[in-house]
């Protein structure tokens, strides 16, 4: 098992740059397209989302905000797609007219603030629903290697423990063991309260083998878990993840 190892803040902006331009490219494919990996929204719909995300950020970042803004943006009238464009090249001048530890807001309150953790944020969160838009219209592309696995970490080490708190989770508990075959392990215990990586199982309930790219899709529900290589009580990976809303 390896610790964390977060891309550049220049690598991370070039992907949110990278991986919205893929969304924009397939949510012009259709508008009406279904898409089944997000509760069965529309593109319209994941597009009016992603907006919004996309707008807030810009204006955490903007604002080199050190609070939670008490108003946020409200999306304007027209095409979600043609909105979404210029909320992207927003977002991305935001980023870029920032250093990595310019200090701003975030909502991990052990970690140290600053641009670097929005720029992680929204390169996953591009990824993830750049996949989403994809598959709408029947493309299933991979995520880069460097991002998915960097993506795992940020899951395990922010995102799932936010989920957990967030929602008041009551998870399923036992090891489980993450096994990438492009590089990459994780080895983790789970408990009702949440999540933890260890070096100490030997043998885990669960394993789930395949590529950076397809564990973290996985991870987020957008692929199921028998399109990886498993091992031990499979329905673990399952029992765990369906029971998190992201």
């Amino acid at each position: 098992m390896t610790g964390p190892r977060t891309p550049s803040y220049s690598e991370l902006v070039t992907a949110v740059r990278r991986e919205g331009e893929g969304l924009l490219a397939a949510a012009r494919s259709g508008s009406d397209a279904v898409v089944s990996t997000c509760d069965n929204w529309t593109i319209a719909d994941l597009a009016k989302h992603v907006w919004q995300v996309y707008a807030n950020v810009t204006c955490y970042v903007s604002t080199r905000a050190t609070s939670r803004p008490e108003k946020l943006p409200e999306m304007p009238v027209g095409d979600p797609v043609d909105l979404l464009a210029g909320q992207l090249d927003d977002l991305v001048s935001a980023l870029s007219d920032c250093e990595a530890d310019t200090p701003i807001w975030t909502w991990v309150f052990d970690a140290p603030d600053g641009a670097i953790f929005w720029a992680r944020r929204m390169a996953h969160e591009s990824a993830v629903h750049r996949f989403d838009a994809q598959s709408a219209h029947g493309i299933r592309q991979p995520i880069d290697t460097e991002l998915a696995t960097d993506g795992i970490d940020e899951l395990i080490d922010v995102v799932v423990p936010r989920v957990y708190q967030r929602d008041q989770v009551a998870g399923p508990t036992g090891t489980i063991a993450l096994r990438a075959t492009d590089g990459d392990s994780w080895l983790l215990e789970l408990s009702p309260g949440g999540v933890r990586r260890s070096e100490l199982i030997d043998e885990p309930d669960a394993t789930a083998a395949g590529t950076s790219s397809a564990l973290l899709l996985a991870l987020y529900s957008r692929v199921p878990w028998t399109s990886l290589e498993l091992a031990g009580d499979a329905d673990l990976l399952e029992r765990w993840t369906s029971g998190l809303s992201f």
